[in-house]
């Protein structure tokens, strides 16, 4: 299990207008912060973001930024659903990708009883 510690920004999502990830920009922004001195880096971090992106979507915004990260920091990638199999989905998914971490996000957009 890694140690965490220090900064880990959450990333912005860069989309074109059709959708499409605009993985040079991410990595480039990646690249900036690792130089800048980051620990490691959080893409679909809890920006809000993640509740417009499909899967593939969000694949590639992880994918992009483990291959930006080229090891230099770990990557903890954003996991967020209403459906828990859903979330264990992605989680698997960023684990197979190579995340070094989840960051779960809990869903507060549906008001729960504390029971």
């Amino acid at each position: 299990m890694s140690e965490f510690h220090g900064v880990f920004p959450y990333l912005v999502s860069p989309i074109d207008a059709d959708g499409t990830v605009r993985t040079n920009v991410l990595a480039k922004l990646c690249d900036d912060l690792i130089g800048a001195g980051v620990h490691g880096l959080t893409p679909l971090g809890s920006t809000g973001e993640f509740a417009y992106l499909n899967a593939e979507q969000r694949t590639a915004i992880v994918q992009t930024t483990i291959e930006a990260a080229q090891g230099r920091v770990p990557v903890v990638a954003g996991v967020a659903s209403t459906s828990t199999a859903d979330a264990v989905a992605q989680a698997r998914a960023c684990q197979r990708l190579g995340a070094a971490g989840i960051l779960a996000i809990l869903e507060a957009y549906f008001p729960l009883a504390d029971a």
